[in-house]
């Protein structure tokens, strides 16, 4: 049996705790989820203006590709060790609810949209046996009854990790591609990820759909990295 098989299946018979409670059957429970995971106030994602629906300011438009970006929380404390167990101690099953955390934080979406992970570069995917934001879309396009689409690969796995915003977004200029343009023409799309640093990659992501004929391109993430 190979190591990722053998991993899923102890991911499936081994029960989820809550991290704060030690509750069965969730990695975060309701009661603790309320105070972990409160309601995010809409904003800017760029700036941190106030908006209305997480909305790209009106200052900030001109240089973003994304019409919206949502975030459970800023990337510290609980959520980031969360995030940190997904990605390092080889916890899949936390991207499943993560998913489901996302569902119930987000708004409504036409049912035409479209759920997009952005993709890891695949030495990551090798190191931990799986796509997070792969499993974070599929939890959240289940729970929705959306379509998902692995219509972005990688295609650089330049390492952007102490970079800055004009070095990440130079380096991701041509980093991703499409493998079907037509299949997002005229569409609306969802972009899902785990953490948003500078918006480098997802701008990147939301600027090749456009360029492929997508109507409008939203994002959302479990945590945003407050910089600075």
């Amino acid at each position: 049996m190979s190591k990722n098989l053998l991993e899923h299946f102890i991911s499936a018979l081994s029960p989820l705790e809550c991290h704060i409670c030690n509750k069965e059957e969730f990695m975060l429970c309701f009661e603790c989820a309320q105070t972990i995971v409160p309601e995010v106030e809409s904003r800017c994602y760029l700036c941190n203006k106030l908006t209305s629906q997480n909305k790209i300011c009106s200052s900030c438009r001109p240089r973003s590709r994304l019409r919206r970006v949502w975030w459970l929380g800023p990337y510290k404390h609980v959520l980031k060790e969360l995030v940190f167990e997904m990605k390092y101690s080889r916890k899949r099953a936390y991207a499943r609810e993560f998913g489901k955390l996302l569902d119930s934080a987000l708004p409504y979406f036409p049912e035409d949209t479209i759920v997009m992970p952005v993709p890891t570069a695949s030495k990551r995917i090798r190191e931990r046996g799986y796509d997070q934001a792969v499993l974070i879309a599929e939890s959240f396009s289940k729970q929705r009854g959306l379509p998902l689409s692995l219509a972005i690969m990688r295609t650089s796995q330049a390492e952007q990790i102490g970079k800055r915003r004009v070095e990440r977004m130079k380096q991701m200029e041509s980093s991703l591609s499409m493998k079907n343009s037509n299949s997002v023409k005229g569409k609306n799309i969802l972009l899902i990820d785990d953490v948003l640093t500078t918006g480098a990659t997802l701008e990147s992501a939301a600027r090749l759909l456009r360029e492929n004929g997508a109507k409008h391109v939203d994002g959302a993430v479990v945590a945003r990295h407050l910089l600075g």
